[in-house]
């Protein structure tokens, strides 16, 4: 029997969580209603919380990062059958799937974009219901028994990592990576990063995630609270070359600064975390023409992208329970965002019950 209460974390706007008991319709036959297991909480999730979004319109359920159970089947043409009972994880994107980026495949560069967690009710509640073009692009990903639900919910982060790398399209075997922030989806991209083959630097402000950083992989960590003594040590380091390759995973727009000044010429510097509407960055664009340096962004991934995070995860070659460090109930929530904000270990998760 399909139950009738959805406990739910409403965001009813900035800074602004409520506990509530939301109704839940008939399912139609072309949904998916999901048990979440956990969700964790994204950084994006708490500058939402924060400031609002643009794209985030309350009253509605945060929560994108989710492992859950299937409660039903749906039966659509042509499309494979997920049973009931089973563990899954979800891709956020619910594409339109009539615009030329959808029709190509590219379902995160749609133009008309809806995301669970952003635009429709997402993970921080007892249950969620999946639409159907979230199903017709496979966005419903069935996990195997060796991965656990904390570590499940991790996979959309590392998926989004992932999709990254593939997007570079430069060789960085042997040679050196610059990984701005030290939070848990820098220490993501380090983990890749190594994965390739990658002489990794991992550039923070939090003393034990730089520990951390180390005892995953990094090549050297800089505890970056000067900013000149920071570039002077990462050029010493790497030989006056600079990095191939730099990944900005901090929303702090400093940033971008550090990046452009420790990019070495022919490289490429990826701007992967969101940042704040009300930051205005200033670039010198002779950084770029001079060094031909590369600049570019990533947003989200595919649910393709997402399978392959997947395996990485199955096949241990991507630790992500070590970065799981606080568990929070659902009534639990404004702690697990405080613990998050202040920069308290590492990912919080929600658990369901």
């Amino acid at each position: 029997m399909l139950p009738e209460k959805n406990h739910s974390a409403v965001f009813s706007g900035p800074k602004n969580f409520q506990i509530k008991d939301l109704p839940i319709s008939k399912i139609q036959h072309n949904k998916v209603l999901l048990k979440t297991l956990s969700c964790a909480v994204c950084g994006y999730d708490v500058r939402v919380f924060n400031e609002g979004h643009k794209k985030v319109k309350p009253p509605i359920v945060l929560g994108h990062e989710i492992c859950a159970r299937t409660l039903n089947t749906v039966n659509l043409q042509n499309h494979k059958i997920i049973p009931e009972d089973r563990r899954v994880i979800v891709s956020p994107l619910i594409p339109c799937l009539k615009c030329p980026y959808c029709i190509t495949g590219h379902y995160n560069s749609c133009n008309n974009l809806n995301e669970i967690g952003s635009s429709v009710n997402g993970g921080f509640a007892d249950y969620i219901d999946i639409p159907q073009n979230s199903i017709l692009i496979n966005g419903i990903i069935p996990i195997t028994n060796n991965i656990c639900d904390d570590e499940a919910s991790l996979i959309e982060p590392l998926s989004c990592c992932l999709n990254a790398h593939l997007n570079f399209n430069i060789p960085i075997r042997d040679e050196f990576v610059i990984i701005i922030g030290d939070g848990p989806i820098g220490l993501i991209h380090l983990q890749i990063s190594k994965l390739y083959g990658a002489k990794t630097i991992v550039v923070g402000k939090v003393p034990s995630r730089l520990n951390e950083a180390k005892m995953i992989g990094a090549d050297m960590v800089v505890l970056n609270n000067d900013l000149d003594e920071s570039i002077k040590t990462i050029w010493d380091q790497t030989y006056k070359i600079g990095g191939k390759l730099i990944i900005v995973a901090t929303s702090n727009p400093e940033a971008v600064d550090l990046a452009l000044k420790v990019a070495g010429k022919n490289s490429l510097i990826s701007i992967f975390a969101g940042i704040s509407k009300n930051k205005i960055l200033q670039i010198d664009p002779n950084l770029l023409h001079y060094n031909q340096i590369t600049l570019t962004g990533s947003f989200s991934s595919t649910p393709t992208v997402m399978k392959n995070a997947m395996d990485l995860v199955h096949e241990q070659k991507i630790n992500l329970r070590r970065l799981i460090t606080h568990r929070f109930s659902l009534d639990e929530i404004n702690k697990a965002f405080v613990i998050t904000e202040e920069f308290g270990g590492l990912r919080a998760i929600i658990n369901s019950f």
